[in-house]
């Protein structure tokens, strides 16, 4: 059994077919986690959508997804990166923003990466994130709060790191499979049909080269698997946290109807 097949299993599922990926021109890395299947059907769209710095999110494009439903922002950067002076949304009338930090430093930053010689800090900083348990709830909880008519944006600096940790929380108490979940991850960093070519036959294209998805791949899979196999499940993780049962049911009724 290859590396993939040993990081990923088989892969019984689609790639992204489109509809996850956002046209929203001045947004950053912005997507849908809507349309991923699960044991009990597709989770739904315009619930939660993931994204990067929106500091340069033009008003048209604003004012687009709140016609879209959005009505809450979770900032999910540190505060040495001012979020309430640099998320736009913690300005817009009508948007309950808050800030929640993760971690202090963009784990995507190049110098950062260029000073290691692997992706293992990048695990590290991961776990370091998930070991934030109040954190954690508190970020959760909020998402779990939006009114199950609207929806909800969460975001980092690059929409890669801390955002997709808690995407791979959302996803995971929703029931969507494990290679599905590195798969989100990985569209953070390469276009959806080029990441579905990767995952799918193990072959790097051309076109990707130098950009590590094979590292980032071992890194999301390293990571998902510490969470799972130190408490069962993402669910266990989830209440670990102290998110409570009430509001567990209610993020599984907002992702999967």
């Amino acid at each position: 059994m290859g590396l993939l097949d040993r990081l990923l299993g088989e892969m019984h599922t689609p790639g992204a077919d489109g509809v996850r990926i956002l046209d929203v021109p001045s947004a950053m890395n912005l997507r849908e986690l809507g349309s991923w299947p699960t044991p009990d059907g597709p989770t739904q769209s315009h619930r939660f959508l993931r994204c990067g710095s929106t500091r340069c999110m033009s008003q048209k494009d604003r004012t687009w997804l709140r016609e879209y439903g959005l009505t809450h922002v979770l900032d999910l950067r540190g505060q040495g990166e001012s979020p309430e002076l640099t998320c736009p949304f913690a300005r817009e009338r009508g948007v309950s923003w808050t800030n929640v930090s993760l971690f202090g430093q963009n784990l995507s930053d190049p110098a950062l990466v260029a000073a290691q010689k692997d992706l293992d800090y990048l695990a590290r900083g991961y776990l370091a994130m998930l070991g934030n348990h109040d954190a954690m709830r508190q970020a959760l909880s909020f998402l779990a709060a939006v009114p199950h008519d609207e929806c909800a944006l969460f975001h980092c600096a690059a929409g890669m790191d801390r955002t997709g940790m808690v995407a791979m929380l959302l996803l995971g108490v929703a029931g969507v499979s494990r290679s599905d979940i590195v798969r989100d991850y990985l569209y953070s960093f390469a276009p959806v049909r080029q990441v579905d070519h990767f995952v799918e036959t193990g072959e790097v294209p051309q076109a990707l080269a130098g950009r590590r998805l094979e590292g980032r791949l071992q890194t999301v899979g390293k990571v998902y698997d510490a969470v799972v196999g130190a408490h069962g499940s993402i669910e266990a993780y989830v209440r670990a946290c102290g998110l409570s049962s009430d509001e567990l049911g209610l993020l599984r009724c907002r992702l999967i109807g």
